[in-house]
């Protein structure tokens, strides 16, 4: 990807997370949306109902080899995993 086209990509990124080794994806999302203001926590439905954290888990550690990018949108946020971070982008994105 070329420089500009990343500035234009970053331009919708909300909320950025570093992942780590020593965090589960489950805190690492939870963190990123922290970030936005959002907590989890408080929303009715938890998101592991909507998003399967054991099978996103398991496809990036599979993944060593072959770097991955996993998007959903949850709670009307386009979410992207990586293994380097969790990115939340603008909702006008997920459209």
């Amino acid at each position: 990807m070329d420089p500009q086209s990343r500035n234009a990509a970053d331009q919708h990124v909300l909320a950025a997370y570093e992942r780590s080794e020593d965090r589960t994806l489950e805190l690492e999302i939870a963190r990123a949306f922290e970030r936005l203001g959002v907590d989890v926590m408080d929303r009715d439905t938890p998101f592991h109902e909507f998003v399967n954290v054991d099978a996103l888990r398991s496809l990036h550690r599979e993944s060593q080899a072959t770097p991955i990018q996993t998007a959903f949108v949850l709670y009307g946020y386009r979410v992207t995993v990586t293994a380097d971070r969790v990115r939340i982008d603008d909702p006008a994105d997920t459209e």
